[in-house]
């Protein structure tokens, strides 16, 4: 054969092997690996995204275009598909398709999608309209990068719609042309640089029982719990890749996973021969919860033999030095627990931790006596005074993080620990008043098991599991946690055009479970709501749900004893002759003893004769009363009705409770005009003198408690420029009290029309001058800042607005007839005029689940508005009196008590 016909066959082989090369590398070309630029923070898979769903199914089910991170998925690809086809074209081309997203970083500030749609040979009409839209509205540039052709759809005003590259078997576009050139650039790297492990995939199937699949890298695990204060993250695998599917309640979507433990091995020794355990204690679980860790064991001596382990090597000095210190105490108290240890953060309207720790015990007072010995054993001192609480003695422990030193450091925020004992359970508090709120939530049933969709939550959508953390968002102002990184925050909280509201509002829970065996992490993502969702003919609407006639006319506000929510609560009401009935859910009224007078405080609620029940106590002109809506022993509905007269003079609008007080036998506060402050003894049934200002004058109200380490502060105003400061010993604080002086000549005398206040977590007083000069002062007394705010050509009065709570304060600037809602800052919010002259009355409502109202009562209507001076309701409420305002989390609906003429109106709203 001679040389020409070998270098014939030379050829044909290399062009043979060219091909075959050339088809590999096209192959692996087609795939989505080679598309994908390197840093993918996230791969969603679904063929279900961009589906629509009814309204009807949106109300009472859970949808994947719901939820936050799919729903902005979702937006991007709709705004790219629908600016060139109509909505039946686009649902033909995309339905079923199984599109990929890949989420990156833009910059450091912005994130944005790639989205990867397979096609098929039917595609060519709808490719061509894509680039070739109408030109009347689109049109499409295009330009090469790295090799390859990448087009450009804009409108005709010039804005970017999006780019996209084209295939024979995707069409890959985003909305940023930046990720777009990245795209092109992978394309065209060798394969070993594009398998380098730098990008991640979607292994996990999707099909009709699995609607989507994600991936998620571990650096963004740690990202979204990036509090250096919490273990959250060291109980996530470092990586998830999850198939999702619904929940057979159709409320919440359930993403499984199994990962390798990885680098998890000491959180997995921790749980080693620990059976997961469902939540045993939901009956235990407050209402209000926000947040909820929960660790289930099947072995406590086990569990506290690995604890102690893990704690004695702790990274954190202050642990292993506490570990070492009450080790020796901590085998029984290990051994006392039972199968939950749970973790309630609470819902709390100013911001703070108000933390519960709960601890069933095989022995209850077993458990609460090994508790105290590790107290004392870190160094608490001798034993406080117990004192009673709703049939609970409760005890303060005070030594810093006492949970924390047995649980680790997810268990910190207790620098103190109130303790009682409830049933078998140990129940840890880190404030007195966190305790408080705690047992009267669970005296009165509002806990998880009494609830039918969160107990459906409990023992259908979650699962057994050895660490559980469940987070109820939206339970702020705000619906993005700040602690998140900008770039999230930023991306999560863009407004859904359909609904003008972000995905993130669409979600209520989120939870976490993981259990952990051997080698692999089975993981558990939860994500979805248990509160119905209203139709839009119902939400905002003021309905009426129950009118109580009675025999004459009211002559003071009624105050309810319980939850308006569940139907069940009663409510007093003062008539004609100052007869006071305690009115119950089915109507019927119980006629107390008539009073001296018509009812001029507000109610308070006190565990005032320490008989379990919770009495309440208000004022009329010459006599306080303490109303226990309890039976009497051998009566049937009667109410027994106890009186104490007041000292001559006493103020009897205003009753306050004096949270943080160590004197454990006063339970209420109120002033006298010449500038005392008097608290009610429950011991000698008699107030007793506790502070007074040097200058004579009535304190302005409401004066503000604050609770300290020492015990309670207090700060009041008055009228003249004085402010005076407090300490519980009736001793006022260094360089108080201070008079105000005006800087100049020119300027009136410095008045004062409502409070000063210390707000929560800050260390300077803040008030304002009835001619709008806000002051900020430092607790020495020294005015570091004086802001004159606007004044309108009318004059007006200006002064601070607190909560009922006194946890936040809004500006009031009032006429006869107008008012005007300021922020802190002074900024105007809303404005409201044409009120009835001298007939007006301004609340400020902090509700909790990030609801904040002002109600406006003017004559006999009140309005209510939210923060941004929307009415809340589609109608006026009929009042005589100020509404009583209630909010139910689990229905988003709020509750009104009003009372007009011979009749009190129970109204709901339902709330977005």
């Amino acid at each position: 054969m001679n040389r020409n016909v070998w270098l014939g066959i030379g050829v044909v082989v290399l062009l043979v092997g060219g091909w075959l090369g050339y088809r590999h590398y096209r192959a692996n070309d087609r795939s989505i690996d080679a598309f994908i630029p390197p840093g993918a923070l996230m791969m969603l898979a679904s063929d279900r995204l961009q589906d629509t769903v009814s309204a009807q199914a949106l109300r009472n089910e859970i949808a994947l275009r719901q939820l936050p991170v799919f729903d902005e998925a979702r937006q991007r690809l709709d705004r790219f598909l629908y600016a060139t086809a109509d909505t039946a074209t686009v649902l033909q081309f995309i339905s079923g398709r199984n599109v990929r997203y890949s989420l990156h970083t833009v910059s450091r500030t912005t994130l944005d999608y790639i989205f990867y749609i397979p096609l098929t040979e039917t595609d060519q009409s709808f490719l061509q309209r894509l680039t070739n839209p109408d030109p009347r509205q689109y049109r499409v540039l295009n330009h090469t990068f790295s090799g390859e052709k990448i087009f450009d759809l804009v409108s005709r005003a010039n804005e970017p719609v999006g780019s996209f590259i084209l295939t024979d078997d995707f069409l890959v576009g985003s909305v940023s042309g930046i990720l777009v050139e990245n795209v092109a650039r992978q394309m065209h790297r060798p394969l070993k640089l594009a398998e380098n492990g730098s990008i991640i995939r979607v292994e996990g199937k999707v099909d009709a029982d699995h609607p989507a699949g994600v991936s998620v890298r571990p650096e963004v695990l740690q990202g979204l719990f990036s509090d250096a204060s919490s273990l959250v993250r060291l109980f996530l695998p470092e990586s998830l890749t999850l198939q999702f599917r619904p929940s057979a309640s159709r409320t919440h979507l359930i993403g499984y996973a199994v990962d390798e433990i990885g680098g998890r091995r000491d959180v997995a020794a921790l749980f080693q021969d620990q059976t997961p355990q469902r939540i045993a204690r939901p009956d235990l679980i407050p209402q209000t919860t926000a947040s909820l860790y929960h660790i289930g064991i099947s072995d406590a001596a086990r569990f506290g033999r690995s604890l102690s382990q893990l704690l004695g090597s702790a990274s954190s000095d202050f642990l292993r030095d506490r570990f070492d210190q009450i080790k020796p105490d901590t085998k029984p108290f290990y051994q006392a627990l039972d199968r939950d240890v749970l973790l309630c953060r609470m819902e709390s309207a100013t911001g703070a931790q108000r933390q519960v720790l709960i601890l069933p015990g095989r022995d209850g007072k077993q458990l609460v006596s090994a508790y105290q010995r590790i107290a004392y054993r870190a160094g608490a001192t001798a034993p406080a005074p117990l004192r009673s609480f709703l049939g609970h003695k409760t005890l303060l422990l005070n030594v810093p993080e006492l949970p924390a030193s047995l649980f680790s450091s997810l268990f910190t925020g207790f620098p103190q620990s109130w303790i009682t004992q409830h049933g078998s359970a140990l129940i840890v508090a880190n404030s007195e008043e966190a305790l408080q709120d705690y047992l009267q939530q669970v005296q009165r049933k509002a806990v998880w098991s009494a609830d039918d969709r969160q107990a459906e939550f409990l023992n259908g959508t979650l699962r057994p599991a050895n660490f559980t953390a469940f987070v109820r968002l939206n339970r702020a102002h705000t619906t993005v946690p700040t602690t998140w990184p900008l770039a999230w925050q930023n991306l999560l909280d863009q407004p859904d055009p359909a609904t003008g509201s972000p995905a993130l509002a669409n979600l209520e829970n989120m939870a976490y479970q993981a259990s952990y065996g051997n080698e692999n992490i089975q993981s558990t993502v939860i994500l979805g709501r248990t509160t119905r969702r209203a139709s839009r003919a119902v939400l905002n609407k003021l309905l009426l749900r129950k009118r109580t006639e009675l025999a004459a006319p009211l002559v003071a506000a009624p105050f309810a004893t319980g939850s308006l929510s569940d139907g069940t609560a009663p409510f007093y009401a003062q008539q004609a002759d100052a007869q006071l009935s305690l009115i119950t859910p089915n109507g019927d009224g119980a006629i107390q003893s008539s009073t001296d007078g018509p009812v001029r405080s507000n109610a308070l609620a006190v565990d005032f004769l320490d008989n379990g029940r919770l009495q309440y106590l208000f004022m009329t002109d010459r006599t306080l009363y303490i109303a226990d809506p309890g039976q009497k022993p051998g009566s049937t509905g009667a109410v027994s009705l106890q009186q104490i007269p007041l000292p001559a003079g006493l103020d009897p609008t205003y009753l306050v409770r004096p949270r943080g007080s160590r004197q454990r036998s006063i339970v209420a506060l109120a002033t006298h005009p010449n500038g005392q402050v008097y608290g009610l003894d429950r011991q000698r049934k008699a107030f007793v003198k506790l502070m007074s200002a040097p200058r004579k004058g009535p304190l302005l109200l409401p004066f503000q408690i604050m609770v300290t380490p020492d015990g309670m502060d207090i700060l009041a105003a008055q009228a003249d420029g004085t402010l005076n400061y407090w300490r519980e010993t009736g001793t006022q604080h260094p360089h108080f009290p201070v008079k105000v002086e005006r800087q100049t000549e020119d300027e009136p005398d410095v008045r004062f029309a409502g409070p000063a206040l210390i707000p929560p977590g800050q260390s300077t007083l803040q008030t304002i001058t009835d001619e709008g000069q806000l002051l900020t002062l430092l607790t020495n007394g020294t005015v570091t800042k004086r802001t004159q705010l606007y004044r309108p050509v009318r004059s007006g009065t200006f002064r601070l607005l607190p909560d009922e709570e006194q946890t936040n304060w809004l500006v009031l600037r009032s006429t006869d007839t107008e008012v005007a809602i300021l922020d802190q800052k002074g900024e105007r919010r809303f404005e409201v005029r044409a009120l009835q002259s001298g007939r007006n009355s301004i609340r400020y409502h902090r509700l909790g689940a990030g609801v904040e109202l002002v109600s406006i009562k003017s004559g006999s209507f009140t309005t209510l508005y939210d923060l941004n001076g929307r009415i809340v309701g589609d109608r006026p409420i009929p009042s005589d009196f100020p509404v009583v305002l209630q909010f139910d989390e689990r229905s988003n609906e709020l509750y009104v008590l009003s009372s007009v003429q011979r009749a009190v109106n129970l109204y709901s709203i339902r709330v977005r």
